[in-house]
């Protein structure tokens, strides 16, 4: 619906009607036939199917400034392809079965996700430790005995197309999931980790090979493997779709990487003097051939060997702060979610004065400076983040960046269940609430008087917007001499003024606009 709703305003400055529109969505589904047979996951599968009811249901309850899509011809069949996931520990005796489940009593095409197993712990040990060099990398031999074995899986897979042709339904398989292997690093605490990026790339190439080999070079294949802009073309030509990406996504630029996989794509059609991507692929048995000349000279290549992917991000040995940093952006790049923002706070220095209440007024005492040095700093939208790390793997500092930069919450409620330190929700677009370690503040900004209430454990204080003390309420008499501390108003401050006066940027923008309370 929201591609439609673009389309239709035209926001992105293409033509309504262009086929920059047409999307193709493919669904995914695992792990188990229970759970796709559950009610929940069931008419979730028959909406995507036939989506007039939810698409119906969605366009009434649209606000009156989208009026105009309430009535608008909306393409109820989201998707027709699922790609089923037979990830790691999904019963091997059970994937023809939700295959025929899927087909069957949804009408799906099916692609068939397989693991990097297929090849056989001998092969796979092999090509990881001896060939490519990987040592460091311990396999799991129960892994490749309780996954499905290649044989079984050439013996499913044409059963499966009988059964999909009396269906109306087509069959294909992905290549790879990723390989398990033993946690020796202890980076994380599971016993196991899961191999993904150029090693994976060798294996998954190898047996999306000897797989199709079996199959005929008629069978449908899709990728998603280790990867990259040197590959990605390669890849396309070997006559396998959709070619999709992962891991080389999440390194430092992020989304913005993609622009060098269509590059080398075009500079490889034209090289050819190809204009489509049939013609860039050819026949089918040339596409076959074609994949036999590129996995022959996988193993050998030094791009996919451990000394040309050892390096670690690099670290300088400083721990993040809650303002201020190397302001290099990779937090924001690398994240798959857009979690990481920015916002603008001036360089400035800030003499802090706390108060001390002698004879019944409020004198101020200098207590140190707050320096910023940055013009950028770094916030993150907690809401989109799922603490995957990968910010703290690319951030040259240590500490995390959805760690120790300020947390900022869509909803009160998703604020509420936050238990850890730097949480913070608008309230309004000039009211803000937080917790600084276990405690929580509140701070609004009046236009009409040009200052700020700050809330602290029952007691009110006003500044002014040079950060002057205009007037104290304390909740309990305070005792002649009693120092009040003003730090938390000036972190506060900050943060509400930099998110507010950011609000054409991303991040800051949701933030402050109410509507978007989700």
């Amino acid at each position: 619906m929201l591609i439609k709703f673009i389309e239709e305003m035209e926001i992105l400055a293409v033509t309504k009607g262009d086929p920059f529109y047409n999307m193709v969505f493919d669904v995914s589904a695992g792990y188990d036939l229970k759970g796709i047979m559950s009610p929940r996951v069931d008419q979730w599968l028959r909406d995507i199917r036939d989506a007039r009811e939810k698409i119906a249901e969605l366009q009434a309850g649209l606000p009156d400034e989208f009026a105009r899509f309430k009535n608008l011809a909306i393409d109820p069949h989201i998707g027709d392809t699922l790609t089923l996931s037979t990830f790691h520990g999904c019963p091997r005796d059970e994937i023809e079965s939700i295959v025929q489940h899927l087909m069957r009593e949804h009408g799906f095409h099916v692609i068939v996700k397989m693991n990097p197993t297929l090849l056989g712990y001998d092969f796979v040990r092999k090509t990881l430790n001896d060939d490519l060099g990987y040592e460091n990398i311990q396999l799991d031999p129960e892994a490749f005995k309780h996954d499905l074995q290649f044989d079984e899986a050439v013996a499913m897979m044409h059963r499966l197309q009988t059964f999909g042709a009396k269906h109306g339904c087509k069959l294909g398989a992905k290549f790879t999931n990723t390989l398990v292997v033993k946690n020796t690093e202890k980076i994380f605490t599971d016993d196991v980790q899961y191999l993904s990026g150029p090693p994976l790339h060798v294996l998954s190439m190898h047996s999306m090979h000897r797989f199709r080999q079996a199959m005929g070079e008629d069978f449908h294949i899709s990728f998603s493997a280790g990867i990259a802009k040197h590959n990605f073309a390669d890849a396309v030509s070997c006559n396998m779709k959709p070619v999709t990406v992962c891991t080389d996504l999440l390194k430092t630029g992020g989304y913005s990487r993609l622009y060098d996989y269509l590059a080398r794509l075009q500079s490889a059609m034209t090289a050819k003097g190809c204009s489509s991507l049939k013609d860039f692929v050819g026949t089918e048995a040339e596409a076959v051939q074609r994949t036999n000349e590129i996995v022959s000279k996988l193993i050998s290549n030094p791009v996919y060997h451990f000394d040309k992917n050892k390096k670690a991000p690099r670290k300088v040995g400083s721990h993040l702060e809650l303002f201020d940093c190397l302001s290099c952006d990779k937090c924001i790049t690398v994240c798959p979610n857009a979690a990481n923002f920015s916002f603008a706070v001036a360089p400035r220095e800030i003499e802090i004065f706390d108060y001390q209440f002698e004879d019944g007024e409020f004198k101020p005492k200098a207590s140190g400076m707050l320096k910023i040095e940055k013009a950028t700093q770094i916030a993150n939208l907690a809401d989109f983040c799922n603490e995957c790390g990968d910010c703290d793997t690319y951030c040259p500092e240590d500490g995390g960046p959805f760690v120790e930069k300020p947390r900022f919450f869509f909803s009160r409620e998703s604020y509420d269940q936050f238990k850890r330190n730097n949480g913070f929700y608008f309230v309004s677009e000039n009211e803000m609430i937080g917790k600084i370690g276990e405690q929580e503040f509140r701070i609004s900004y009046d236009v009409k008087t040009a200052s700020y209430t700050f809330h602290d454990d029952g007691s009110v204080y006003v500044f002014d917007k040079e950060h002057r003390l205009i007037s104290a309420r304390e909740e309990e008499e305070l005792m002649n001499g009693a120092l009040i501390d003003t730090s938390a108003y000036y972190t506060f401050r900050l943060l509400l003024d930099g998110v507010s006066e950011s609000r054409n940027r991303f991040g800051a923008n949701l933030l402050i606009q109410s509507e978007f309370d989700i």
